[in-house]
């Protein structure tokens, strides 16, 4: 019996410590891909810099914040929105390679996750790399796992990041 009982423990520890690893995924839906090797994209490859990614006023554009905070719009490829369309998560995307992390590209959505509403985008204050959502003021740290430092909040949602060398594809 106390075999079993400790059996039941270390699965049931087991199953919570992949919980936790899965849990800091979102469950909306993305797909968005892009060549870091060209403008504004390359600027993902310096530590610390983030670019912001947002479906367009009209069907197949995207609109891009880069950097230094300017934006712009861009169209999608036809044979790019016929073959695999773009998605975008619940607010958008928050893309770049965070100062304290582990050197590679990570992607959050843009949208604050105590609040859950499209609405809701985080501020991004470009200069310190820190988030602020408008509504509930929890201030979320890019550079260390968007981590919330201010309020009380789980982390950004976080979605996979695969790094060809050259394309970046985020999906969930």
């Amino acid at each position: 019996m106390k075999k079993i009982v400790s059996i039941l423990m270390l699965a049931a520890t087991a199953l919570l410590a992949g919980c936790d690893d899965e849990s800091r995924f979102s469950i909306y839906r993305v797909n968005f891909i892009f060549d870091k090797s060209i403008h504004p994209y390359i600027q993902v490859n310096s530590y610390g810099q983030f670019l912001c990614v947002k479906r367009g006023a009209n069907a197949g554009q995207y609109k891009l914040t880069d950097a230094q905070g300017d934006t712009k719009t861009y169209n999608i490829p036809e044979m790019q929105m016929q073959t695999n369309p773009f998605h975008y998560g619940l607010g958008g995307l928050i893309i770049g390679t965070p100062m304290n992390c582990d050197g590679n590209i990570w992607a959050y959505d843009w949208s604050c996750p105590t609040c859950d509403s499209q609405r809701y985008r985080v501020e991004i204050d470009h200069a310190i790399g820190h988030a602020t959502c408008p509504k509930c003021a929890t201030k979320f740290d890019l550079n260390s796992g968007g981590i919330a430092i201010e309020g009380k909040s789980r982390p950004l949602w976080q979605y996979r990041v695969i790094d060809t060398g050259t394309d970046v594809l985020i999906q969930n």
